[in-house]
């Protein structure tokens, strides 16, 4: 149901905008042949499962499950520009297959047929415009997190609770819209709702520290995507965070940064010296000290048993994910 809705919000057209769109989501290959690339579908899966578990219909989550994962791929696109990575999921990026300039164009098609998946949905209008109002509200914050993403590159140091403020913006707020949004499409009263929501952000932020953890240690052949990029890009996620910390693994870290470009070798040191200095088993007790903020949250909530280690599981997958 999810992926024949995302479908048609795109459209079948034979323009290059919607053709490109269709990469971005997936379904076709470089050549415009059907494709099965598509992403996990986390966000979406979020939303309808809030919606289900709290006594809803999915069809009712539906439209915010296809603007929030329509939102998503839009922001990914820019994301990719803004890191000139090259490579999603072992394909080409959006802008390294048709440019930036044209990649921009896609990315904001995505965003208009997202608010348009709400706008003209089906469902209580109501509870449509208060889940598009909530997703816009994730949508700024997520923005303003990657503002704070790309200052941080151009700084000596940062420190933990600001990387961690920057997550719980650009990662977390768009984990737990998602929640809110199926909640609120489900008629759940709005209270209940941002609980749910603050549970996402919670599980959100151990969601971004598992990803920066595989950016260095994770398998190429499982994430799609190369472990030495966010270093060849100076991009200091949470392990290089953890690294500017210690005096050794700074020292490398800071030699290597200042180069104007890094080759293999220099990022093959800085992992070494993270290894050394112990920032893999950092990110980890990181990660679970924010899965036991998510799960004293959860305890809060009035859940039945079986729903209650159905998100548990969820968040288990989450945070220990390979991929």
């Amino acid at each position: 149901m999810l992926e024949e809705t995302l479908k048609r919000a795109i459209g079948g057209s034979d323009s290059p905008l919607a053709s490109a769109s269709r990469y971005v989501m997936g379904w076709e290959d470089e050549h415009g042949r059907a494709a099965a690339a598509g992403g996990k579908r986390i966000r979406p899966a979020l939303c309808l499962f809030a919606a289900e578990s709290l006594g809803g219909r999915v069809e009712d989550a539906i439209p915010g499950a296809v603007a929030v994962e329509l939102v998503h791929n839009f922001s990914l696109v820019h994301d990719e520009i803004q890191d000139h990575d090259l490579e999603r999921h072992s394909r080409p990026t959006t802008w390294a297959r048709f440019g930036e300039g044209q990649a921009i164009n896609v990315g904001d098609y995505l965003y208009t047929r997202a608010v348009r998946a709400l706008t003209d949905g089906p469902g209580d209008v109501g509870r449509r415009m208060r889940a598009l109002a909530i997703l816009h509200e994730a949508i700024g914050q997520m923005i303003e997190g990657q503002w704070q993403d790309l200052e941080f590159e151009s700084r000596d140091s940062v420190q933990p609770h600001e990387y961690l403020a920057m997550v719980a913006r650009k990662t977390g707020a768009l984990l737990g819209a998602p929640l809110e949004m199926g909640s609120v499409l489900a008629g759940i009263p709005p209270e209940q709702s941002a609980q749910l929501g603050e549970w996402g952000r919670a599980v959100g932020l151990a969601f971004q520290i598992q990803d920066d953890f595989l950016g260095i240690w994770g398998d190429p052949d499982e994430t799609g995507k190369s472990n030495r990029g966010d270093i060849m890009r100076k991009k200091k996620t949470l392990p290089i965070v953890f690294g500017l910390a210690d005096a050794g693994a700074r020292d490398v870290i800071s030699t290597a940064y200042a180069r104007p470009a890094l080759a293999p070798d220099d990022a093959d040191r800085v992992v070494a010296a993270l290894d050394r200095c112990g920032a893999a088993r950092a990110c980890a007790e990181e990660a679970h000290r924010h899965a036991a903020n998510a799960d004293r949250l959860l305890r809060t909530f009035e859940l039945g048993p079986r729903q209650a280690e159905q998100f548990r599981a969820i968040a288990s997958y989450i945070i220990d994910r390979r991929a």
